[in-house]
């Protein structure tokens, strides 16, 4: 009967949609109000289940990827001003850990087609003290590992994997989150394997295992209201982009939105606070709940589903949208096209054209940290600004229709021939 509906009324697309189902969130929020929140063993459970799924010896759970990655550099004790080689685009949290921590940014630029760093430049940017790497796989695009670890291993380099765009990216077979001596991953709205947040670090030594589980157990007891908010927001977030609802409401609002204000429609969930945090806030630091590792359990077995709906999807529009420049990652790798990107010269103009026609797309929402003006540790990135500016995601998520495929195609087409 939906779908008879979307049909009849043309629905607009989305940009991007919520990987759970509205009737889930739901039954989650009522559920928070009465479900115990500190069982350790269904956070064990979890952990070990994700621990196998990527193919790793351990995983931890931590409130946040942030906070994981902030403890893994802890436990290391590195000098202060050691040098760690920094993504130009991610969450600025994870620049607020690193410089919290007395570290020193570098930053390297991508190269366009993994959106990883560009090789010949992190080999001319790791120096003496050079300590630490944090490689990060945007939008689910696999880049050469391989090569980028000889060069990490040459130098004796702590390697910290991002895999949260990227979770069942494979490189060679092997999954990404596999190759670093840790890798983290994000279970945060809109993600694949969403848990209201959460972040989930996975490592094979057991000495830092053991010093991260540790830590693991010093966190405050969680709040139940913050579980509550987290929930509400993938409901809302559910809600307004479900078909009926992001086409009668949202999608009119972006609309007034863009015309009173052009370009101010065109971040993925809108705008970010920029300014430098003198302190990382203590609400950081809660545990992980065991309802969250419940949903978890739940829906790991699930995200590969998801997964191969969307990469099929992003076959399809490869195939039928002309001269598409687009991240193609490596022959050796398997992407999972977390969003599909691709690039245009006048990024503005092509939303505006694309939102006529009844495709909603935007830029990402990640920051440009190489060139926060609150810090003083910037970078020149111009591979990476272009990425930023000019990167549109293309929508490809499940249960788009070969209706809408058809339909998408056709509009990026005509954007491109404009």
């Amino acid at each position: 009967m939906v779908m008879k509906i979307k049909r009849f009324l043309n629905c607009s697309i989305p940009r991007g949609i919520v990987y759970h189902k509205i009737s889930s969130d739901i039954i989650a929020l009522f559920m928070s109000f009465f479900s115990r929140l500190d069982d350790r063993k269904t956070i064990k459970q979890f952990e070990n289940k994700f621990a196998e799924h990527i193919g790793r010896k351990y995983a931890i759970a931590f409130p946040f990827a942030r906070v994981a990655i902030y403890y893994a550099l802890k436990i290391k004790n590195l000098p202060a001003g050691s040098e760690i080689i920094m993504p130009p685009i991610t969450i600025k949290a994870i620049l607020d850990v690193v410089i919290d921590l007395g570290l020193h940014p570098v930053f390297v630029d991508i190269d366009l087609d993994t959106l990883s760093f560009d090789a010949q430049k992190l080999d001319q940017a790791i120096g003496e003290n050079t300590k630490a790497i944090l490689i990060t796989y945007l939008f689910g695009i696999v880049p050469d590992i391989e090569n980028m670890l000889s060069l990490c291993k040459k130098h004796n380099l702590f390697v910290i994997e991002d895999f949260s765009q990227c979770l069942n990216g494979k490189y060679k077979n092997k999954k990404m989150g596999c190759f670093g001596d840790i890798g983290v991953y994000s279970a945060s709205s809109i993600k694949t394997l969403d848990t209201y947040g959460g972040g989930l670090l996975v490592c094979d030594d057991d000495g830092m295992h053991q010093k991260l589980r540790y830590l693991q157990s010093t966190l405050e007891q969680p709040s139940r209201m913050y579980l509550i908010h987290k929930i509400l927001t993938d409901l809302i977030r559910n809600i307004a982009t479900s078909r009926i609802v992001f086409h009668f409401m949202v999608f009119p609002l972006i609309k007034i939105m863009s015309a009173l204000k052009p370009g101010g429609a065109i971040k993925h969930t809108g705008g970010r606070g920029q300014k430098m945090i003198k302190t990382l806030p203590q609400a950081w630091f809660k545990q992980y709940t065991s309802y969250q590792a419940k949903l978890g359990l739940k829906l790991l077995d699930s995200v590969e589903e998801s997964d191969r709906a969307r990469i099929n999807n992003v076959i399809y529009l490869k195939a039928n949208i002309s001269s598409l420049p687009f991240p193609r990652g490596k022959s050796a790798a398997n992407n999972v096209y977390w969003q599909f990107v691709a690039l245009f010269e006048n990024p503005i103009k092509a939303q505006e054209v694309m939102r006529k026609m009844g495709v909603d797309t935007s830029t990402t929402s990640l920051e440009m940290i190489s060139s926060l003006s609150d810090y003083s540790c910037q970078g020149d990135t111009p591979n990476a600004n272009y990425l930023y500016n000019n990167g549109l995601f293309i929508p490809s998520f499940p249960g788009l229709s070969m209706n809408d495929l058809k339909h998408i195609s056709n509009v990026v087409n005509a954007v491109l021939d404009k």
